[in-house]
């Protein structure tokens, strides 16, 4: 290769790393690691709700946190409970993405699982995408999206949707 060709690509190489690498360690500079976060707040319905984690990074718009817990106050002061291994939240709206082992949960043992799920906590609308499946001592309805809303009063299920009802023999 002539050494135009090769100062030419180094060049190519130098321009490229200062548009692009410079960028990406500023980006990681800008991120602050949180141990063991704890948002707690009301929604625009007066209502409070909480988000912890056992590890956050705070961006900009956002934080991305990992083994979340979050909690949502009902309107008869009952509590909706939501659990992932990662997931964002968005303070300024509200809103809560999560991923991997989803888990929403009531203090009755109601029992819904997704890989996917989007809280908003506002209007308290839990939106859950692949494998959902819920549970309960006996009834297991699997889906491919489900969306909860009305404080877990009303449940919508979409897509293969499968039903088991579980019948108890009494013995009287």
């Amino acid at each position: 290769m002539p050494i135009i060709e090769k100062n030419f690509t180094k060049v190519l190489i130098l321009i490229f790393l200062s548009f692009y690498g410079f960028e990406a360690i500023s980006d990681t500079q800008n991120t602050i690691e949180i141990k063991n976060p704890i948002f707690t707040t009301k929604g625009i319905n007066g209502n409070p709700y909480e988000v912890k984690a056992e590890i956050g990074f705070q961006n900009e718009a956002h934080l991305d946190l990992f083994i979340i817990e979050a909690k949502l106050k009902t309107n008869e002061n009952g509590w909706i409970y939501v659990q992932a291994d990662k997931g964002s939240f968005y303070q300024s709206t509200g809103e809560i993405n999560l991923e991997k082992n989803v888990i929403v949960y009531t203090e009755v043992d109601e029992k819904i699982f997704a890989d996917l799920a989007k809280v908003n906590t506002n209007e308290k609308i839990i939106t859950l995408i692949n494998n959902v499946k819920y549970q309960d001592s006996n009834i297991l309805i699997t889906a491919n999206k489900s969306i909860i809303d009305n404080e877990l009063q009303n449940i919508k299920y979409f897509g293969n949707v499968k039903s088991i009802i579980i019948k108890r023999e009494t013995n009287e």
